[in-house]
């Protein structure tokens, strides 16, 4: 397919149209990132100078305290429990009967 001469007409017609389109393109997408970096500029420098609450508390040396008082108190618990468990069973086996009176009278 041939290029008819007055297709070359409109495309040299429109060449410094199209040229500028371009440019224009270019242009807006370099701007479009500088815009995007002074405000995260900006946002940087807020942030440097706003002092913010901490919204979440996070674990520090009086955390771990608590974890030692309650790791404490579950032991306390578990031996608690065992020395009730210990106990139930020596009763549950001993004969009131038995043991408990010394003769010395021989």
């Amino acid at each position: 397919m041939a290029i008819q001469p007055i297709d070359l007409q409109t495309l040299f017609l429109r060449l410094n149209q199209i040229g500028q389109e371009q440019s224009a393109e270019r242009n807006a997408l370099l701007q479009g990132q500088a815009v995007a970096g002074s405000e995260l500029a900006r946002q940087s420098e807020l942030e440097k100078s706003v002092v913010r609450e901490p919204h979440d508390v996070e674990g520090g040396p009086e955390q771990l305290h608590d974890d030692e008082e309650r790791s404490a108190e579950q032991k306390q618990q578990e031996s608690d429990r065992k020395r009730s468990q210990d106990q139930d069973e020596q009763d549950l086996f001993r004969d009131p009967d038995l043991g408990r009176n010394v003769d010395v009278t021989g």
